[in-house]
């Protein structure tokens, strides 16, 4: 039974969009201009109704499904647009003002819910970001704080003119609302200052990270050797897989505006690391994947032009991690299968993209790529069960039977395999951690170099005197020599193993000792001398113990590195709330982000494929 031709009553904005493009393309490729005549006889500004053939209609009625009447009114609206277009760009040469489309994503507050989708101003160039803003503001009534605008791919500042950031007539701007309706105007409020807030938080941690040598994340290349980074761009890196990992955490919660604002911030951080350090990770190509899978979710991939080089970039990043055919995935890590999830977005993505781009066959072929890797990637319920029931989570049993191609013993093995190596980078970082604090600074405030202490100690030097000589080297190892062999007293130096043995003192020691009023300076110092016994420590302060001087300003474990400042109980209190603010969105499997239920890519799936097979 043939379907019933949609009617003009039935369409929803976004259908109404899909039914325009639809129409465009047919337009585009019998090259005819509404916006001319015969279709239009006056194009000096009157909006007199376009002449457009019946026989034109009836056939792009047939060929779309559409009714004559809907094909009509669309077809009349494509040739008024087209007319604004023209008009906008005379008024532009002559005037300098330019024309903006703002469209209005994600969900909108209730009393917008009528508005329509996408609203035209006209601003100078020389407007400021937070001037546009409160434009955008006004026509919806809403407050300009509760309001994010992105176009070309980055937030636009406010502080800064349109021009500057690359605005020009006719661009496309997208405005994210943070919120569903007025009654959620608290936590609105909360949404719009999560951004600064996890920003700040992230620096805090990357600061602390510095000073202590206690990094919250690990970075590592696809090999799972840890990176060796100049501080600045460490600092970067870090900063921006922290925001990408709490924008992941918004998308996966289908918060797509404020996982989309996250993600960008993430970008900003990345562009600051050198190429052949975004080589060496996946990160920044699943970042690009992420942020114009907002794009789609937010119904704006046509609208936004960097979509496209954000999909060639990561298919780019995929080809240099993963290899043409996934082989050096392989290499390394004996399977691919629990990666082409990631595929199987990058490739509807990028049929999503084509189809905008009225490039119809190359729509065609990623969204059957697509597909295949799809039902590659379906996990059979009961395998998952019988995987589950061996004790492991629902998590580790979709990865590894993906990975498998199915196979519950394989998956099984899989499984067990990635705890060991896990557990193996677990006892590899504490070690790493554990060298840092015991080996402490060099002069130049960097951390001793550890490869090069263990090099002197097989060379038979004492490992107190190697640790020295690289801090007062800088962790040249030649100089590290020379100084050993002119400075033979070096060489009665203690074991620095021993005063590993000493308790640790931590941060809520210190902590607890400043909220008791004692001074900063002699916190860490006289915790030390009583192995972390607060009790004992208060005491001795209390009763006029003796500090000695060697206790503090030697950069050893548990002593105050030389020239360093003790931590207020504020600082400490900051640096809690920063980790309370972090942590949580951290995975503690770093194959997190591969664990996709592809619902949702199924259902863009099905919504494309119907759209293409559309065109004629």
């Amino acid at each position: 039974m043939a379907e019933a031709p949609i009617n003009s009553n039935s369409i929803d904005p976004t259908r109404h969009e899909e039914i325009q493009h639809l129409l465009r393309e047919k337009l585009n490729r019998e090259k005819v201009k509404l916006w001319l005549p015969p279709y239009t006889h006056d194009t000096t500004g009157s909006r007199e109704k376009g002449q457009i053939p019946t026989d034109l209609i009836d056939r792009y009625s047939k060929e779309s499904g559409l009714t004559p009447q809907v094909v009509g009114e669309e077809l009349e609206s494509l040739r008024l647009h087209a007319l604004e277009k023209l008009d906008a760009r005379k008024k532009f040469e002559a005037s300098g003002v330019a024309t903006l489309r703002v469209k209005l994503a994600g969900k909108l507050p209730s009393k917008l819910s009528t508005q329509k989708r996408t609203i035209t101003l006209e601003v100078l160039l020389g407007l400021k970001g937070h001037e546009l803003k409160r434009q955008v503001a006004e026509v919806c009534g809403i407050e300009a704080c509760h309001l994010k605008l992105i176009t070309c791919g980055h937030v636009i500042d406010d502080g800064k003119s349109l021009i500057d950031q690359h605005v020009k007539n006719n661009s496309q701007v997208m405005a994210i609302f943070l919120s569903e309706s007025e009654a959620e105007a608290r936590r609105r409020e909360g949404e719009v200052s999560q951004l600064s807030k996890t920003r700040a938080a992230a620096e805090l941690l990357s600061k602390k990270e510095k000073e202590q040598g206690d990094p919250y994340m690990q970075i590592a290349d696809q090999s799972g050797k840890t990176l060796n980074l100049p501080d600045e761009e460490r600092k970067a890196l870090t900063m921006a897989m922290t925001l990408n990992e709490k924008g992941r955490a918004s998308l996966k919660r289908r918060e797509y505006g404020l996982a989309l604002l996250l993600l960008l911030e993430a970008d900003k951080e990345f562009r600051k690391c050198r190429a052949d350090i975004l080589d060496a990770v996946d990160n920044y190509a699943i970042l690009c994947l992420d942020i114009v899978w907002c794009y789609l979710c937010l119904k704006n991939v046509n609208d936004l032009p960097d979509a496209a080089s954000r999909l060639d970039t990561c298919e780019d990043c995929f080809r240099k991690s993963y290899g043409t055919n996934l082989e050096r995935l392989m290499t390394l890590k004996g399977q691919s299968g629990h990666v082409l999830a990631l595929y199987v977005r990058l490739h509807l993505l990028q049929g999503v993209l084509a189809y905008y781009q009225h490039r119809r066959s190359d729509a065609i072929r990623y969204l059957e790529q697509s597909e295949r890797e799809l039902r590659s990637l379906q996990v059979d319920d009961e395998k998952m069960t019988q995987v589950m029931t061996m004790g492991f989570s629902q998590q580790e049993a979709r990865l590894g039977l993906r990975a498998c191609q199915g196979s519950v013993d394989g998956a099984i093995a899989h499984i067990i395999s990635r705890r060991e190596e896990r557990k193996e980078v677990k006892k590899k970082e504490k070690e790493e951690k554990r060298l840092r604090r015991l080996l402490g600074k060099t002069a130049d405030g960097k951390w001793v170099n550890g490869a090069h202490y263990k090099t002197l100690t097989d060379m038979g030097y004492p490992p107190g005197s190697a640790k020295e000589a690289l801090r007062q080297s800088n962790s040249n190892i030649t100089m590290a020599i020379q100084v050993l062999s002119e400075n033979p007293e070096l060489l009665e130096l203690p074991d620095p193993r021993d005063e590993e043995m000493q308790v640790e003192i931590t941060d809520e020691m210190i902590a607890q000792m400043l909220s008791l009023g004692f001074d900063a300076s002699v916190c860490r110092s006289v915790l030390s001398q009583c192995s972390g016994n607060i009790e004992r420590a208060v005491d001795m302060l209390l009763n006029g113990g003796v500090i000695p001087s060697s206790a503090v300003g030697e950069g050893t474990s548990g002593s105050l590195q030389k020239g360093a400042v003790a931590k207020t109980a504020e600082e400490l209190q900051q640096e809690q709330e920063a980790i309370d603010e972090i942590i949580p969105d951290i995975p503690e499997n770093e194959e997190d982000y591969l664990d996709i239920s592809l619902e949702e890519e199924a259902t863009f799936l099905e919504e494309f494929k119907a759209l293409v097979s559309m065109i004629r």
